[in-house]
């Protein structure tokens, strides 16, 4: 047994806030946490988005979906390579666009994707510092957004990757929208039924607690920490941060909530239709969605898939072996656009 999966599951401590709910009353149903613009700017002090920031973010107002506009990381090399499409990132749950830094700009050693290729890092409603309109409700709402965001971008053709619960939210898309995908990438991915007792423990209590909605007040960097280990092979510098401040916020930890209540694999039955070429990245030591069970799963499902397990590393490959993901990324991408 791994050493991240022998650490077992973790729990969040919802029982507790009833005595917080019974204490504050009105005050509390008032509060928001920290506000969205204070949490974006405290993303971009971080010295691990320091490139990304420094890049800086655009904004391009959208016909439809959650939110009036989306808001994205976009670069083009400085020599673009004829016949290279451009690539569209999706984060997963509680994320932000900033997950992607190395995986876009590169590590030593280790050449980012933006080097030899358009690269778009998209931020989702419902997560860090997205804009607010409409309340994140599924994963529907999430596809739709990235549907709409290929549209406002005049992105005709992408290799669409998606990490976790933004694989699912890719993978719907994909399915929305299979023209524009050129090849997709699930990372650790959900979007398959659960199988019984698939459930981690904490999972359980987000989909059934009654006062789940409320955890966002019970957010501290230690619970960051704790939550956050068993996934990781080791927590990078400055993630249990990101973490703490993308959660102190009050509509991402409520839209994180209706998330995980939402998780049912509900268009599993539609996987045999997308043709698109896909890779399956997936974690050795990845509790969350096993490589044995979610990995091999959609590998049965996806007509067109391969899988290919990075060791080393957990539910988060591209942060625990960026490099090597990186290059198993680009040899996709080129596989498909020279069979094209």
């Amino acid at each position: 047994m791994s050493t991240s999966r022998s650490q077992g599951r973790l729990r969040w401590p919802l029982l507790a806030l009833l005595g917080l709910l019974t204490a504050g009353g009105a005050l509390l149903g008032a509060c928001q946490g920290t506000p969205k613009a204070e949490v974006r700017a405290a993303l971009e002090a971080l010295p691990k988005n320091r490139r990304a920031a420094e890049h800086g973010l655009q904004r391009t107002p959208l016909q439809a979906g959650p939110a009036p506009a989306v808001l994205h990381l976009s670069t083009a090399p400085a020599a673009p390579a004829e016949g290279r499409l451009p690539v569209v990132l999706i984060h997963g749950t509680p994320a932000t666009l900033y997950c992607w830094t190395e995986v876009v700009f590169g590590v030593e050693g280790a050449a980012g994707l933006a080097e030899t290729r358009p690269v778009h890092a998209l931020e989702i409603p419902g997560h860090g510092f997205a804009e607010e309109g409409a309340p994140l409700t599924g994963f529907q709402d999430a596809a739709d957004h990235i549907v709409a965001s290929l549209e406002a971008l005049g992105l005709e053709r992408v290799h669409l990757v998606g990490h976790s619960y933004g694989g699912e939210f890719a993978l719907r898309a994909a399915l929305d929208a299979p023209e524009r995908i050129a090849s997709l990438t699930l990372i650790d991915s959900a979007g398959l039924p659960r199988a019984e007792g698939g459930w981690l423990p904490e999972e359980v209590e987000m989909r059934e607690h009654p006062l789940a909605d409320w955890g966002w007040l019970l957010n501290s960097p230690e619970r960051i920490t704790t939550a956050l280990a068993p996934h990781f092979v080791t927590i990078p510098p400055d993630r249990v941060e990101e973490f703490h401040l993308v959660c102190s916020n009050r509509r991402n930890w409520e839209a994180m909530i209706a998330l995980v209540r939402d998780e049912n694999g509900s268009r599993a039955h539609e996987l045999v239709d997308l043709a698109a070429p896909t890779l399956l990245l997936w974690g050795s030591d990845d509790i969350a969605y096993l490589p044995e069970r979610e990995g091999r799963g959609f590998q049965e499902r996806l007509p067109n898939a391969t899988l290919r397990v990075v060791e080393g590393s957990g539910h988060y490959p591209f942060e625990d072996q960026p490099g090597e993901v990186i290059a198993l990324l680009e040899q996709h991408f080129e596989t498909v656009e020279d069979d094209g």
